[in-house]
């Protein structure tokens, strides 16, 4: 079973996915590694990438999760359902998405100076987001919580799907 950590640049999917992965003695796997130099120079450039820059990006953090040995935990925008159809097409997948205003993923992102995502781009983040649909298994989560909220949260939906945190 593979989990992605999914939701708006900015949202805190890494910064969860890490911990989760902890939890669970998986592995943590950052879809921002996996991104082309020429896609993070048009995104640093305020730029949204389009959907034939994400399908590379997309079926490479696919194939690093299936070739985990341990339960991969992928921080991933995973923004439209046809993208997270390309990171469930090799093994089982659940979808937590981390669910936060505009206003706060403005903030976060202003805070993290370091990133090559800026805060121009979040307008495009909600834009191309689409939410979980009924037959995709997944959960919505208040990315406002805590983490260790959302672990709690997180683990009690894993053991409800037989998944669990350990």
């Amino acid at each position: 079973m593979n989990i992605v950590v999914m939701g708006v640049g900015g949202c805190g999917k890494t910064t969860f996915a890490q911990l989760l992965a902890d939890r669970i003695g998986g592995v943590f796997i950052d879809a921002d590694d996996y991104h082309s130099e020429t896609s993070i120079e048009k995104m640093r450039s305020g730029r949204p990438l389009d959907d034939r820059a994400r399908e590379p990006w997309l079926r490479a953090v696919a194939a690093a999760a299936s070739d985990s040995v341990e339960t991969p935990v992928v921080a991933c925008s995973a923004l439209k359902r046809s993208y997270r159809d390309i990171l469930r097409a090799g093994a089982p997948t659940v979808f937590l998405h981390l669910d936060v205003s505009m206003d706060v993923v403005r903030s976060r992102v202003r805070e993290r100076g370091d990133h090559f995502f800026p805060e121009k781009l979040v307008v495009s983040q909600f834009e191309a987001l689409e939410p979980l649909a009924p037959d995709e298994h997944g959960v919505v989560l208040d990315g406002t919580l805590s983490l260790p909220e959302l672990l709690v949260t997180s683990c009690s939906y894993l053991e409800g799907r037989r998944e669990g945190c350990g």
